[in-house]
């Protein structure tokens, strides 16, 4: 993400273009609030065509007054939408001049005192970008990071047919007009680099059979889960080495055969303890993030023939559902910069670096091979290509 274009497309009066591939699979055009003028109005409902929307953060639309549209809750996107207005000293509010003066007056701080409802603006309330990866989320968040005020302007792009999710039209649009296009996913993970949503607020000794330890428990508000992290020895010492472990009832807690994973959380433990100084991130991600329940559903596939990755398929779960962008938060929290990270997971060690983690090298770390295992363990080397030696 080039932020100086970013910043040169809007001082020539120019919007960007987010995409989003994965979700809602269309494109918005997005340009500041506090610098909108008829002219960018005029050329969103021209050549952007969709509903026209000012977001902000629902908290702060919330504390001026405004308030959200009753819902049925059947909207699968879960868009946050609040009324529609108009500002009190506009004519019909229709008009691009009109409606660029009911942006600005909003960006400017004006409370729904001062518009008239409802209106011609549509509204949206963003729940941040760590709950919700929408258009609103990561067009206030954008704001933010380029140090505008957190309100965007933005709207749909539909191609001349009036398709939301044509993909080359929207590269079309973006060359013609020399506008830059931006995915969601790049916004994301800048936020997760700039931005601390985690920071510990407990810490307690912790001895074990493995050795002794420290456990530390964290505020979470991210994914407000419960994760936390056990220690041993200088979490200063560069670089340091990190097993970041999910949870796993089965394994950790029961003792199962089916999985190593209880075998290298215990392996971690032990390597630490002889290594002196270490961290282990237990990360509330059971079976994969998909869940006991559906971990449960998963096995009962299993045991019919089905491996792991198509028993998830079979249930309509992800083979791998885990985000380690958490991980990342807590070792930034912990101010841990540069990791030796004991993983056989390439997509573990991908993430990381993606969010801004120095990972200096990986160092294998098998867990416990058993003949009821052993299958489950080929496929994630064949399928999932874990580097696991069989």
């Amino acid at each position: 993400m080039n932020i100086k274009n970013i910043i040169k497309s809007f001082e020539l009066n120019k919007p960007i273009i987010i995409w989003d591939e994965k979700k809602e699979v269309e494109a918005d055009f997005v340009f500041p609030a506090e610098m909108v003028n008829e002219e960018i109005i005029n050329f969103f409902v021209k050549k952007g065509k969709g509903l026209l929307c000012l977001a902000s953060e629902e908290d702060y639309l919330l504390s001026q007054g405004f308030f959200k549209l009753p819902t049925n809750n059947l909207d699968t996107l879960k868009t946050n939408y609040f009324i529609t207005v108009d500002y009190i000293s506009t004519n019909t509010g229709i008009s691009t001049k009109d409606r660029a003066i009911t942006i600005k007056k909003i960006a400017t701080g004006k409370n729904i005192s001062e518009f008239k409802y409802p209106g011609h603006i549509q509204l949206l309330g963003s729940i941040g970008i760590n709950n919700r990866k929408g258009h609103t989320e990561t067009s206030v968040e954008l704001m933010k990071f380029l140090g505008y005020k957190p309100f965007s302007v933005l709207i749909e792009i539909l191609d001349k047919n009036g398709d939301s999710h044509n993909y080359e039209y929207i590269k079309s649009i973006s060359s013609k007009y020399n506008i830059p296009l931006i995915n969601v996913e790049e916004i994301y993970v800048e936020a997760i680099k700039k931005q601390l949503y985690v920071k510990p607020v407990a810490e307690a000794k912790l001895p074990t059979k493995y050795g002794n330890f420290k456990i530390i428990g964290f505020e979470n508000n991210f994914d407000n889960k419960e994760h936390f992290a056990i220690y041993k020895g200088d979490l200063k010492k560069e670089p340091l080495h990190v097993r970041i472990h999910s949870e796993c009832v089965t394994g950790d807690v029961l003792s199962s055969k089916k999985c190593d994973c209880g075998s290298q959380l215990h392996l971690a433990m032990q390597k630490i303890n002889n290594i002196g100084d270490g961290l282990i991130i237990y990360l509330r991600q059971e079976g994969r993030d998909i869940g006991i329940t559906n971990k449960i559903r998963a096995y009962e596939l299993q045991d019919k023939g089905l491996d792991t990755v198509e028993a998830n398929l079979e249930i309509g779960m992800p083979i791998d559902n885990r985000n380690y962008a958490i991980a990342a938060q807590i070792l930034k929290s912990l101010d841990i910069k540069n990791i030796i990270l004991m993983t056989n997971n390439p997509d573990k060690v991908y993430q990381l670096k993606k969010y801004g983690i120095n990972v200096i090298r990986e160092e294998f770390h098998n867990g416990e091979i058993t003949k009821e295992n052993n299958y489950y363990l080929k496929i994630k080397k064949t399928k999932m290509n874990h580097k696991i030696k069989l």
